[in-house]
């Protein structure tokens, strides 16, 4: 994604022309933070949930000047620590998707181009021989009763993705004090193969496996047709620190429905609006909202 190559960007740059045209032929005026809520955009998703995929193509294929890089350099890393610190003080654990939600209607405020990303993460800790998993598909029966399968986390360009609750999901003594309370990567996130094992429980796996006599390495694929495709333009990454490995795959796209107003932290814990007004603006230089 470096704009340092020519082509690469001029490749970038034309197909984001072309999702631009198909927004203002549908009545969408893409030059507005949000106008993934616009009537317009609303319309063609209603017809397409997929549609939501142009959104984030877009985003991802902005020309960015040095200027605005400078901005997001400056804003993204700032906000995800005042969040990851807020929802750690509130002791808001499990609630990756309203952290990204939150964030993301942040950025649109702060002027960063963004969208949400759900799907599974794999941390590894070679050194120590552990391994721990956050699956898309699984069993409900396999899942804490207030955990949903999968995370979800940011990407922000030239930040492909910022997590701020990996800490605050619910891990075990063992692998939780290596984890960081913000993740934050961009291009230096190796692109890899979403592995089956990245993204299907082992139970589900072995119901299959019992079934069909074997085991299949694109069960995944089996499962969700769409993800060959998806995974061309959003791939599962590699986040390498010197004590964790940490895998990234998305399955789809998120962006948040309600209002920062209806974001809750957690239940009966503040609002979106209560942390910009009362943490996030006031670090930006920027008025509360009313």
């Amino acid at each position: 994604m470096s704009f340092d190559d020519q082509p690469l960007s001029f490749l970038m740059a034309g197909q984001h022309a072309l999702l631009t045209a198909d927004f203002e032929a549908s009545g969408i005026d893409p030059d507005r933070f949000g106008f993934y809520d616009q009537l317009g955009f609303l319309a063609r998703e209603n017809a397409d949930p997929a549609y939501l995929e142009r959104y984030a193509q877009w985003v991802l294929k902005r020309p960015r000047s040095p200027y605005y890089e400078d901005h997001v350099r400056a804003v993204v890393p700032k906000l995800a620590h005042l969040l990851s610190e807020t929802f750690a003080a509130h002791d808001a654990h499990g609630r990756c998707h309203y952290a990204c939600s939150m964030m993301t209607r942040m950025l649109d405020l702060l002027q960063v181009w963004s969208f949400g990303l759900f799907g599974s993460v794999v941390i590894e800790a070679p050194d120590r021989g552990l391994k721990r998993t956050m699956r898309t598909m699984a069993f409900k029966r396999d899942l804490d009763p207030d955990t949903a399968a999968g995370h979800a986390w940011v990407c922000a360009p030239p930040f492909l993705i910022v997590d701020t609750t990996l800490a605050l999901q619910r891990w075990d003594a063992a692998i939780l004090p290596l984890l960081p309370g913000v993740v934050v990567a961009g291009s230096e996130a190796s692109k890899v193969e979403a592995r089956v094992e990245d993204i299907v429980d082992d139970h589900v796996r072995d119901l299959f496996a019992d079934a069909e006599g074997w085991r299949d390495p694109y069960l995944h694929q089996r499962l969700d047709p769409s993800l060959r495709g998806f995974h061309r333009t959003f791939p599962a990454r590699d986040v390498i620190t010197p004590d964790l490995n940490m895998r990234f795959v998305p399955v789809l796209i998120r962006q948040p429905t309600e209002r920062l107003a209806e974001i809750e932290m957690k239940r009966g814990g503040p609002s979106g609006q209560a942390v910009w007004n009362s943490i996030v603006a006031p670090a930006f230089g920027l008025a509360p909202l009313s």
